[in-house]
């Protein structure tokens, strides 16, 4: 719309010689070049709002998830001085802030190394053959235990 706005001025103020004129024009169409950046602008601000709500649900969710996760272990007699305890001892180990390490495992298909893909939750996809595998959610010592095809059973 804008652009078809700037055409017809162009033709518009092009038909008269006067350098008033085309001063005009240049103002008018920086103007709306400037409202054009504002409105992207502004759908941009807007996209981060609804990505800022869509995360701050996914946080309640989990926190809701913990919360009956940690009620039920109480319920069932796990004293919550072990529970804390061990949220110490995983917040001690170096590893846990690492946002750049991603879990791994070799392809069932080709062999070759698989990389959790990062934006797909406890997936990953085959970069040679686009095989797609799931990586388990079981953890020994802070390391991800590796699954094979052969042995569906946790590998110790």
């Amino acid at each position: 719309m804008c652009q078809i706005v700037i055409n017809y001025i162009q033709v518009y103020w092009k038909r008269g010689n006067d350098m008033s004129k085309f001063r005009s024009y240049n103002q008018m169409n920086a103007n709306l070049n400037n409202m054009a950046a504002e409105r992207r602008a502004g759908d941009k601000i807007a996209e981060v709002n609804r990505n800022i709500a869509d995360l701050r649900s996914d946080i309640l969710r989990i926190a809701i998830q913990n919360q009956a996760m940690m009620e039920i272990m109480v319920e069932k007699g796990i004293d919550p001085d072990v529970i804390n305890s061990k949220i110490s001892e995983i917040m001690d180990r170096p590893e846990t802030f690492d946002m750049n390490r991603r879990a791994q495992m070799p392809c069932p298909q080709c062999g070759r190394i698989i990389l959790d893909n990062g934006t797909i939750p406890l997936q990953g996809t085959c970069l040679y053959c686009g095989t797609i595998v799931k990586f388990p959610p079981v953890f020994k010592n802070g390391e991800q235990k590796q699954v094979t095809e052969e042995n569906p059973e946790i590998q110790e």
